[in-house]
Order: structure tokens, then C-alpha cells, then sequence
């Protein structure tokens, strides 16, 4: 369905404009012009997020939160009400809106650090015992169940080879991992898709996209944040500056074993993001809206590379984390 006629459902009257925004894989987004006034319109895609119930009740929990906290530096979109919810339904589909929030980054903005204390703030609000996120979809992040996906896949596979050394490197990665991140090992509410353009820089940072966010690991938000800001360099002085963000947003909320967790969090992020571009490679899934296999792979290909000299660069990480963190 197109979106022409949704802003009404919202209170938004008189004639919109809509141009399609593709930097995000699951929702289509549009930026909505309507007069003097712009919008954020989100179609939600029900494959992945089936309960628009739990999200409905997750976004109420979370701007609860962030008026509550009294946030001066961080909050969150103040979404449209369509009858009593923050959602409307119109033929079987799903919208979202909220109000456009513009950039306003000058020369002396540093991003990195901006993204970090944006997204250690998100975790440091909502870690109050009295919010309890829902599961937003399926489980996102499952380092073994991908890697289990990905092996038999690829053991199937005639036509799409994967080099068996790259299997075995990420099976080893998936062994550590595992080692780490035990069945009793913390959770909390994160946002679960840190990527640096889920942080709006405004008159206050503003973190977006907030359907993934549920229960996980605080290690996996600073670990996609870091992949998603250090680019394929694996660049130390970003890193450098979002850890030190990270560790300023949290106030000391998080424990010692969780700040030991982070370097693993890069590793986890990063690699298993690989697996599931390899299996959208073999696949042709299309969990990755509009890319070919041919992208697939070579996206891929990139992100092995960057898991490879954040391996290689493993104590560095480890001395940059510990020093923001005052250890």
C-alpha cells in the first residue's frame, strides 16, 4: 500500500508530498511533506516485527521513561497518535509517525562520541526493574543459530560456494562467543539495531528505529555501534571517541563482567552480521531489501575484513575500552 492516504489517520490534514528514504533493511520509510510541517511515515514490515502490540506497549514504556528521567542530552521521537495508539492499521498494513528531526551537525559535532553517549544513555533510562520491554519479533541476534543456518546452507550449496576456512573461522568465533555470553549472563533493555543513523543530532540527540528494542546484551549495542562507526579501517581514534561516549551516556550502570563482555560485543556484531549477509548470498532470502546476491556477497566479504583486524586489534580494543570505563 502507498502512503497517500495515512497522515490523515494521524490528524494530518491537507495534501503531503512523499519521498521514499532506503537507508534502512526492514520498514519502508518515508520523509512526508505536508505544508510547512515534515514527517517520518514508517510502514512496518509485519514479517519481521508480527506483534505490533509488543512494539505499541515497548514505545510507551520507552518515552515513558525518557520524560520521566528528565533526559536534558537524549530522548526519542515523540510519535503521532492515531485514535489512542502510536500506530494505525489501514488494509492489514502498519504506520508509524512522528514528527522530522533535522541534523544539526557543525564543524566541532563529534559524531562518534555523540552516537556513544546517545546509545549508553538509551541503555543507562531504561534500565529501571519497573520497564520491562516485550519481545519486539524474533529473536535478533543468535550468533548460533545463525552460524547453524549458515553451515548447512553452505554444506547444501552447488552453485554458491563459501570457502570452508571462513565457515571454520566464524564456527571458532560463534565457540568464543558462546563461552562469553552464557545462559546466565545479564541482560537489559537495548535497542538492538545501533547503527550510527539511528542517532539524530539536533537540538538533542534523538535515537530512532525503536521496534528492535527488548531484552539483550549491552555488549551488542556498543558492539554494531562500533562496527557501524569505525567503518572498514576499523578506525581507533572513532572507536576511541564512541567508547568514551558509551561509557559517559551509562553513568556506571553497567557491571564488570558486562564491561568485559564489550570487546566481544565488536566480535559479535560484526561477525554475525557476515553470516547473515552470506546466507542472503546463498539464499536469495531478501532479508536485505533490494540487494542482489552479488551485494550480498561482497557486503559480505567487507565485513569479514573488519572482523578480522578488530580480532587482530584485539588488546588495543580492550585498553581503549578500560580506560573509558575508568578501569
Amino acid at each position: 500500500m502507498e502512503p497517500e492516504n495515512i497522515p490523515g489517520l494521524f490528524g494530518v490534514s491537507g495534501k503531503c508530498t512523499f519521498e521514499e528514504l532506503r537507508n534502512g533493511h526492514i520498514n519502508r520509510t518515508f520523509l512526508c511533506s505536508c505544508g510547512d510541517e515534515r514527517y517520518v511515515l514508517q510502514n512496518i514490515d509485519r514479517e519481521v516485527f508480527p506483534s505490533p502490540e509488543n512494539i505499541e506497549s515497548n514505545i510507551r514504556k520507552i518515552t515513558a521513561a525518557f520524560e520521566n528521567a528528565g533526559e536534558e542530552r537524549v530522548t526519542v521521537p515523540a510519535f503521532l497518535i492515531s485514535g489512542e495508539k502510536y500506530h494505525a492499521e489501514l488494509g492489514g498494513e502498519i504506520w508509524r509517525m512522528y514528527p522530522y528531526i533535522p541534523q544539526k551537525i557543525s564543524p566541532l559535532t563529534n559524531r562518534s562520541w555523540s552516537c556513544g553517549l546517545a546509545f549508553g544513555t538509551f541503555i543507562r533510562v531504561l534500565s529501571a526493574k519497573t520497564v520491562r520491554l516485550r519481545p519486539a519479533g524474533s529473536t535478533l541476534h543468535d550468533c548460533g543459530r545463525t552460524f547453524f543456518s549458515l553451515s548447512a546452507m553452505a554444506g547444501n550449496s552447488v552453485n554458491k560456494r563459501i570457502d570452508s576456512t571462513v565457515i571454520s573461522k566464524l564456527g571458532s568465533l560463534k565457540d568464543t562467543l558462546e563461552q562469553v555470553f552464557t545462559a546466565d549472563f545479564p541482560k537489559r533493555n537495548v535497542h538492538n539495531d545501533t547503527k550510527a543513523d539511528n542517532v539524530i543530532i539536533g537540538e538533542k540527540l534523538a535515537v530512532i528505529d525503536l521496534d528492535t528494542a527488548m531484552s539483550g546484551y549491552a555488549a551488542l549495542d556498543y558492539g554494531d555501534m562500533i562496527r557501524s562507526l569505525s567503518g572498514v579501517t576499523a578506525d581507533m581514534t572513532v572507536i576511541r571517541d564512541a567508547t568514551r561516549g558509551f561509557a559517559a551516556g551509562l553513568e556506571g550502570t553497567l557491571t564488570s563482567d558486562e564491561v568485559d563482555s564489550l570487546y566481544y560485543g565488536i566480535l559479535y556484531a560484526t561477525g554475525e552480521l557476515a553470516m547473515r549477509y552470506l546466507i542472503d548470498y546463498i539464499s536469495e532470502a531478501g532479508y536485505f531489501k533490494g540487494k542482489t546476491p552479488a551485494d550480498c556477497l561482497a557486503r559480505a566479504n567487507s565485513l569479514l575484513g573488519q572482523l578480522n583486524r578488530f580480532i587482530n586489534s584485539g588488546d588495543e580494543l580492550t585498553d581503549i575500552i578500560n580506560s573509558a570505563f575508568g578501569r
